[in-house]
């Protein structure tokens, strides 16, 4: 029999299960692998099962009752079955292909059911496109480099006959024990104390509200664009340099630069910004197929016209707290200060900034920034496959991917609904332009400086 187990729900769970019965959810991780060469497909099956087996996340039902109880069911590894779609001898193989995986990706999940669905599309006898679709209840960045790192090492050991458990560590810490961990930090008054955190922190807090182009729409349909950029390496390096020198890392100092562009473009003191931190705090989290990703806000507050220096200091300071109070929710404290003020506007977050580095493998290449650190499959030469569907859960969110010392790679995927193309470009140049200006006198004050271009003669001095 199924083991069954039950824990209230609490902390990112409840919020993406509540997310998950809105109409359009937005919550799917649907990276694509295409593999060019001979593919032994039974092999690539036996390690895909491998996965379901090993993470009993993959393989849960998951089910909310009225008082707000999760019962998590526990299925067989034989009950998880991969989609076999062949488009061999199909004309227009590639538009077919496009249609699919659109299709698949956009397909509600019922919780109940299941999480996760996969499906190998054979394009051609060399050529195969490898589409994993997660919930967001189980899939996270970190989740995606890790199903991959062990899916090479499994499809490894089935191509040769070999158990690729012996390969890996066991599993001995769960989603049962990570239920219990939460349960104990509740038990323990540790969120509660964070939650405090952070309505102390949000009080008084504005959305940070971008000029739009277009009116809001009544109800979204979550579909976004996509556009890449890069900041040169010489600038990269000199800004992590900056940030050094004045106490604060890489992260704080592209914060800060983002924080000094909204202020910018929006002309108030007053911004927060959200920021996804991964959740694993240690090391039994980071064997872990989950969703552990936590939203933090990021606020700055800086009357009057600030130097670059002093704004770098109120990040840090922001980030540091952050950080330290990473494990309760946003949503309960912004639920907080509803409850206590019904007619205020607490700043629920509209922009978010994110930047990962190399413990994220796989996740550069599967947002189309890198080739590196993709999929390695003996006899397959592989790439991404990006599914021509853009989703977006804010009004903007820009990624960057650290691709090696000092070189930042990053896209910038926004609601056309509220934002016309020429307005998000000017947002990407202005973001390179306020790093040009930091890494030329750390202590400009940027508010209304006249920021150089990339060819100013003083910049190219």
């Amino acid at each position: 029999m199924s083991p069954v187990w039950t824990t209230p729900v609490q902390g990112q769970q409840r919020l993406w299960i509540a997310e998950e019965m809105a109409p359009e959810s937005a919550y799917h991780v649907s990276p694509g692998l295409r593999m060019q060469g001979e593919l032994d497909e039974q092999a690539m099956l036996k390690a895909i099962r491998g996965m379901v087996s090993r993470h009993e996340s993959l393989r849960c039902a998951l089910r909310l009752d009225d008082d707000g109880q999760l019962s998590c069911e526990v299925r067989e590894p034989d009950s998880f079955a991969v989609e076999g779609v062949d488009l061999t001898g199909t004309d227009e193989a590639a538009a077919r292909l496009a249609e699919f995986s659109v299709e698949f990706s956009r397909r509600r999940f019922d919780l109940a059911s299941e999480v996760l669905r996969i499906a190998l599309v054979k394009v051609a006898e060399d050529d195969h496109v490898l589409l994993v679709v997660g919930h967001h209840v189980v899939f996270d960045d970190w989740s995606v480099s890790l199903f991959f790192r062990e899916l090479e090492i499994g499809y490894a050991a089935a191509c040769h006959g070999s158990d690729p458990d012996r390969l890996l560590p066991p599993l001995e810490f769960g989603y049962a024990e990570l239920a219990a961990a939460e349960q104990a930090a509740i038990d323990s008054k540790i969120i509660e104390k964070q939650t405090a955190y952070w309505a102390d922190q949000l009080a008084g807090a504005l959305p940070c509200d971008l000029p739009l182009d277009r009116p809001r729409p009544p109800v979204p349909t979550g579909l976004g664009v996509r556009l890449f950029f890069s900041v040169p390496d010489s600038l990269g390096k000199r800004l992590v340099e900056v940030g050094r020198e004045h106490g604060a890392t890489g992260f704080m100092t592209a914060v800060a630069v983002f924080h000094a562009v909204l202020r910018r473009r929006t002309g108030r003191e007053d911004i927060t910004v959200g920021t996804p931190v991964s959740g694993r705090t240690s090391p039994e989290r980071e064997r872990l197929i989950i969703n552990l990703v936590n939203l933090l806000a990021i606020r700055s507050r800086l009357p009057g016209k600030p130097r670059f220096v002093d704004l770098l200091g109120e990040v840090r300071t922001a980030v540091l707290g952050a950080f330290a109070n990473q494990d309760a929710t946003l949503s309960d404290a912004l639920g907080r200060l509803r409850a206590k003020n019904p007619g205020g506007r607490p700043a629920d977050i509209g922009i978010v900034f994110e930047i990962q580095n190399n413990t994220n493998a796989h996740m550069g290449a599967f947002l189309g920034l890198t080739d590196d650190d993709l999929p390695a499959f003996a006899g397959l030469a592989t790439s991404a496959y990006l599914i021509p569907d853009t989703r977006v859960r804010f009004d903007l969110e820009m990624q960057i991917v650290v691709t090696g010392p000092g070189k930042f790679d990053g896209v910038l995927v926004y609601s056309p609904e509220v934002f016309e193309e020429g307005t998000m470009r000017a947002l990407i140049e202005e973001f390179q332009a306020v790093i040009r200006a930091v890494v030329q006198d750390p202590f400009i004050v940027l508010d209304d400086a006249q920021l150089p271009s990339e060819e100013s003669p003083a910049w190219n001095a």
